[in-house]
């Protein structure tokens, strides 16, 4: 069976849905599948020593959104339909909710096609997402394509049930997972980290209330921002609220992170409680620190705990908002070594059973029954 995976991010973009889809794509060889990832060309040009796909390469055909003086995402989409129906690929699947009318359309032509949803565009009465400027268009296509496909995939099992109240077709559950990293957090430095994006819906003000409001002497380090907006956003709010000692690094590259991380201490990763907090995140971020053996504090909300046993201690989950909680965990972390050793432990034992190549196997069961 032939597989091809479609996405309009461009190769080498700063993007944690680059990193999604080329790790999610390489896991499908890892387990013995033939699969094509379909990106749009990179915006520029892509150093070879950061580039994702030198090591075990995996078959990566990268089209473009130009036609003249055009550009758009629909010509890149068109382009990946020939690309597709001139290869004889059997399976398509996206996580673009633009590509669902093209997407439909290879039915005509005897292929599989699933959707992998990493939002929720259905009823934006339960919503608060207005970031996507195409969010009414794509909710006009989840509504009217979405019963069309062969079944469609979701990144917890809150979010499946969501879209279960809206379409008929079947919908599975498929946690992302974690590239294996072998460096060990450090209890010594006293560091908390957070990595990812400084958007607001990320948390990004409630990290910094809680560090302002601290109890305990630890250092903060941040990094991420996808771009440049999203850096100085979190450098005025560092301003605007006069906290100093911070370090803040801008975007590293995925292969460059376990160099970074590795020398904190704890993961932090403090979402507000809001609709997509609570039924659609799964964060690449929290199995980055788990795969480094990092302690992690996190909000409680249900899309996150979805992801992570129960029973599990390495994870420890408080009150979304809840400052004066979140300190206290970080000082028991950072002043009990035995009591941090147990959950550098446990993280990485639970990082063997999150591979990449572990949690594909249930997507690809779906797309393969």
């Amino acid at each position: 069976m032939k597989i091809a995976y479609v996405t309009k991010a461009h190769w080498g973009d700063n993007s944690p849905g680059v990193i999604f889809s080329y790790y999610q794509a390489r896991s499908f060889v890892e387990n013995n599948h033939d699969i094509s990832l379909i990106m749009q060309h990179p915006k520029r040009a892509v150093d070879n020593k950061n580039d994702l796909n030198k090591v075990n390469p995996i078959d990566i055909k990268l089209l473009s959104n130009r036609l003249g003086p055009f550009k758009a995402n629909e010509i890149f989409y068109r382009r990946a339909n020939s690309l597709i129906l001139s290869n004889n690929y059997d399976i398509v699947f996206t996580r673009d909710p633009g590509y669902l009318p093209s997407l439909v359309r290879l039915k005509e032509h005897e292929k599989k096609v699933y959707y992998q949803s990493h939002n929720f565009y259905m009823d934006f009465s339960k919503h608060e997402y207005t970031q996507s400027v195409n969010r009414k268009k794509f909710n006009k296509y989840e509504n009217k394509y979405l019963n069309s496909l062969n079944g469609m995939m979701t990144l917890n099992t809150p979010q499946k049930e969501l879209y279960e109240k809206y379409v008929d077709i079947p919908v599975t559950a498929c946690p992302p997972g974690l590239n294996k990293f072998s460096s060990k957090s450090k209890f010594e430095n006293k560091e908390v980290v957070y990595c990812g994006s400084f958007q607001p819906l990320k948390g990004i003000e409630m990290i910094l209330d809680t560090y302002k409001n601290k109890s305990f002497d630890f250092s903060l380090t941040l990094i991420g921002g996808r771009n440049q907006q999203e850096l100085s956003y979190a450098k005025n709010l560092i301003g605007e609220k006069n906290i100093r000692n911070i370090k803040l690094k801008g975007w590293v590259f995925y292969e460059d992170l376990e160099n970074v991380i590795s020398n904190a201490s704890v993961g932090l990763m403090l979402l507000p409680d809001n609709f997509y907090n609570k039924y659609l995140t799964a964060p690449n971020k929290l199995f980055d620190y788990i795969s480094m053996g990092l302690p992690v504090v996190c909000s409680d909300l249900p899309s996150v705990r979805n992801l992570i046993p129960s029973g599990h201690t390495g994870v420890i989950f408080i009150p979304p908002g809840d400052h004066k909680k979140c300190n206290k965990e970080i000082e028991k972390l950072l002043t009990n070594e035995a009591y941090y050793n147990e959950l550098q432990r446990s993280n990485i034992l639970l990082s063997e059973n999150l591979l990449w190549k572990k949690q594909t196997e249930t997507l690809i069961k779906a797309m393969m029954s």
